[in-house]
């Protein structure tokens, strides 16, 4: 097995923090705990405050840049927006946002930060499968060249979120509802892949979390991926939020007896991975949730530190 590295999702962590007490828990991440690749979210239009932006230059950081709220946010207003929706104007709006986001990633990777992906998203399901399937694959063909012709370093990839249907109790965001399930996402990527070989092919990216939301085995999507055409770029590991309804998009950690993932399950997830001779990522993005108790940034940064190096 080839890791190429550890990513951690600091943001979900201490998101709720001022951008200057932010930063020091990325300058910790790199100088103490050894990791300096990072998955953040970024806005279309909206800047990383300064303070993450400077330290993020300090420690030569490579970032996993995720579009995921960037389609929570505006897909609570306005539902059939995402790059596979059916309805063309939305999904011309979700390409433009997500060319603003490649745009502010340029600045930063000018600014001497490696982009080392631009996670994608399909959309919630709003229509047909095939339909979702068409233009999702029309949205990744155009945006892998233009994200190439300004960023020729960065690749692009595709989030594996849960795809709970439209009337599944659990409200968007908390359940993503994709348009497509995995199977249909890998044959969808598939064929993008084979629109044009001189391209590299677009992978996948898991979150065991969000695996856990659609009430199925992480393991076993991830074993799916592994033996498809479609490659594994990386895993990052999360539980979720215990319900009433099923689990919760919300990151809960291996300190929650509750969230559906533990050590133990990282370490299986290592051996799984083992298989692959590819290289995959390894990371983890964890929020302060316990059941209804909120706990201290330091002990879930800290926990989510000695994990990833210990499985790494």
């Amino acid at each position: 097995m080839m890791i190429t590295g550890k990513v951690l999702g600091v943001y979900a962590s201490v998101g709720h923090l001022l951008p200057a007490e932010q930063a020091e828990w990325y300058r910790k991440a790199a100088g103490e705990w050894g990791i300096d690749t990072f998955e953040i979210p970024i806005l279309a239009g909206v800047p990383l405050a300064s303070e993450i932006v400077d330290v993020l230059i300090e420690v030569d950081a490579s970032l996993v840049v995720t579009l995921v709220a960037q389609w929570a946010t505006v897909g609570q207003k306005s539902p059939a927006y995402g790059l596979s929706s059916v309805e063309e104007s939305f999904r011309q709006i979700a390409i433009l946002d997500a060319c603003a986001v490649a745009q502010q990633c340029q600045s930063l990777s000018e600014c001497g930060i490696h982009i080392r992906h631009m996670v994608l998203h399909t959309g919630q399901r709003c229509g047909e499968t095939i339909s979702h399937a068409i233009a999702f694959y029309r949205s990744l063909v155009d945006l892998r060249q233009l994200v190439t012709d300004v960023m020729p370093d960065c690749r692009l990839a595709v989030e594996v979120t849960d795809s709970l249907p439209s009337n599944h109790p659990t409200p968007f965001p908390a359940a993503k509802k994709a348009a497509l399930t995995l199977t249909s996402l890998i044959q969808t990527v598939t064929s993008v892949n084979q629109k044009n070989v001189s391209s590299y092919s677009i992978p996948l990216i898991v979150n065991w979390g969000r695996l856990l939301v659609n009430g199925t085995p992480p393991l076993s999507g991830i074993e799916q991926i592994l033996m498809s055409d479609v490659h594994l770029a990386g895993v990052i590991l999360s539980g979720a939020g215990a319900s009433e309804d099923g689990f919760l998009d919300s990151h809960n950690s291996h300190l929650d007896p509750n969230s559906g993932f533990s050590t133990a399950d990282a370490a299986s997830c290592v051996t799984v991975l083992e298989s692959s001779e590819e290289p995959i990522f390894l990371g983890m993005k964890c929020s302060n949730k316990k059941g209804d108790e909120q706990l201290l940034v330091a002990e879930v940064m800290a926990a989510q530190a000695e994990l990833l190096n210990q499985i790494n």
